[in-house]
């Protein structure tokens, strides 16, 4: 008896992971008001709506019928007062997405007040697709261009898709495909609302100002402020530099001269990283030759560290170019172990996703990322595509937490980060922090920037590829590379995106991204999994 109520109560799990994995549509179909003309195409309107709903059907698809329960007449909304009580009826019903159904001509303003109306009576956003019946014999295509104009107009993104349903199953497979993107959407909508309640006094720090004239690592706090509710903070460089060299005395030139350590937490990480081997070092190049100039980093690290608790920073930029690099050394510790999961000392630590050359809209993209996934993002260069691949290589500050898979001990990581003399653009030198991601990964690669002073989303998934050695002699010696399998054409990737930078973390992030973009109402060009592009408006 025991045992076949454990029975039953599987079965009931399965049920409800059943109706909970059930995409639940609501169909909206208006109609031409004229009465002659509804007089002529009523049966059609209705043939059309009906292929609609059986394809989905046979799919497991749920379908809320705006027109259930009228009579044969009003069963296709063709007036204000049936537009209104069709959509209450699939308010009801709470769908994960609105598909509004053009069979032939209609009437546009009726499909664009269907979607105003949805918004309202849900106080949500409304994940609309505008099918049309694609048969030259009938304006349906014509209804569903025009009333998506309209709605392109007034800034409500929508997925298009025609065809003959009832025809060609190539039809059905795209629609399916959007639709199953809009279920996933729905089922992290309550998480997206977190992280965009979780932006709201979130504060970034920016040491140093912009880095190589780069006007896209540049942003309009105010805008923030407004936008996101984040807040700023800014300080020189310097004050890095005056708190690490309390950490260390030297002989001579910091980070080439003999020394003494002075804070435990250097020592440690010193211990952790050096003695204890966990981590490969090279002192053969110019850049990096001996452990001091590493020390020396991790002194920064230390110095930013602080400084993110002493002003209760949750994000940030470091410019690192060219002040820093050319007269101390490079950043890259810094940048890497501050947006890490464990510190250089092996032990877990917050996460604050920085990036490098004070890139802020890069860091607010990694931000976006770690509140919506709760692991590291990492910041990198957009360095080629080339034959469907895209490479992620810049500067030497990848957070080791990429150098092994997600499900992967995080301090075990550390063991494969490969500590070398850093490139001929950093004067004073330092170390890189060079690594490989695994292949056969799914990763998010996004960078929120603006487009006409309005800020765009862009974003993709890439299945990363494992990266050989030698590989690192065909882009730049020192530093890390990621390298992925895009779902778009390289020539479409390289026009979208809008600026060398991105970021990247574990995972497909795509529909959560799309939503929070929405929900924000950011525009946004996001290519999902299947290369297909979800897109709003700036």
């Amino acid at each position: 008896m025991h045992q076949g109520n454990e029975d039953l109560e599987e079965i009931d799990l399965c049920e409800v992971r059943k109706l909970k994995d059930k995409i639940r549509v609501g169909v909206f179909s208006p109609n031409d008001p004229r009465s002659w003309v509804r007089s002529d195409n009523l049966d059609l309107m209705l043939d059309h709506e009906r292929s609609l709903i059986e394809a989905l059907r046979k799919e497991g698809v749920e379908v809320v019928r705006g027109g259930d329960g009228f009579p044969k007449e009003d069963q296709i909304a063709w007036n204000s007062g049936l537009v209104k009580a069709h959509v209450k009826k699939i308010v009801e019903s709470r769908p994960d997405a609105l598909i509004v159904n053009q069979g032939s001509w209609t009437f546009p303003f009726d499909s664009i007040d269907a979607v105003k109306l949805y918004q309202k009576k849900t106080d949500d956003i409304a994940r609309v697709v505008m099918f049309s019946y694609k048969d030259p014999a009938v304006p349906g295509l014509v209804a569903g261009m025009a009333a998506g104009g309209g709605l392109k107009r007034i800034g409500i993104p929508f997925q298009p898709c025609y065809g003959k349903i009832d025809e060609d199953p190539k039809v059905l497979g795209w629609l399916m495909e959007i639709l199953r993107f809009y279920k996933r959407r729905a089922d992290v909508a309550e998480k997206v609302r977190e992280a965009i309640e979780g932006l709201k006094g979130q504060k970034f720090l920016a040491l140093g100002g912009m880095s190589l004239r780069m006007p896209t690592t540049t942003a309009d706090i105010d805008q923030w402020q407004k936008l996101f509710g984040i807040s700023y903070e800014a300080l020189d460089q310097s004050e890095m530099k005056l708190r690490a060299l309390n950490m260390m005395r030297w002989s001579g030139k910091p980070g080439e001269s003999d020394y003494e350590i002075l804070d435990p937490r250097v020592k440690d990480a010193l211990k952790f990283l050096y003695e204890e081997k966990h981590g490969k070092f090279d002192f053969s190049r110019d850049k990096l030759k001996s452990i001091n100039k590493l020390l020396y980093q991790i002194s920064f690290y230390y110095a930013a560290l602080d400084l993110f608790k002493e002003y209760r920073i949750t994000f940030g930029g470091i410019k690192c170019q060219d002040e820093l690099s050319a007269r101390d050394c490079t950043a890259c510790i810094a940048t890497s172990y501050l947006s890490n999961d464990i510190g250089p000392d092996g032990k877990p630590k917050p996460i604050y996703p920085v990036a490098c050359e004070n890139d802020m809209d890069s860091a607010l993209t990694q931000l976006w990322l770690y509140l919506l996934s709760g692991q590291p993002a990492g910041f990198g260069d957009f360095r080629d595509v080339e034959n469907g691949e895209l490479i992620i290589s810049n500067c030497g500050q990848h957070p080791p937490y990429f150098f092994g898979r997600p499900s992967e001990n995080s301090e075990a990581k550390l063991d494969r980060v490969e500590y070398m003399g850093q490139e001929m653009y950093y004067a004073a030198g330092g170390s890189s922090v060079r690594g490989r991601t695994d292949g056969g990964e799914i990763m998010t690669v996004a960078r929120l920037a603006r487009e006409n002073l309005r800020y765009q989303l862009v974003a993709t998934v890439i299945e990363t590829v494992d990266v050989s050695l030698d590989e690192h002699k065909k882009y730049t010696y020192s530093w890390p590379i990621i390298k992925g399998k895009i779902p778009i054409k390289d020539e479409v990737l390289i026009d979208v995106w809008p600026c060398n930078h991105l970021g990247f973390t574990y995972g497909d992030f795509t529909p959560h991204l799309v939503e929070m973009a929405h929900r924000l109402n950011i525009g946004y060009r996001v290519f999902d999994a299947n290369g297909r592009e979800h897109y709003k408006a700036t």
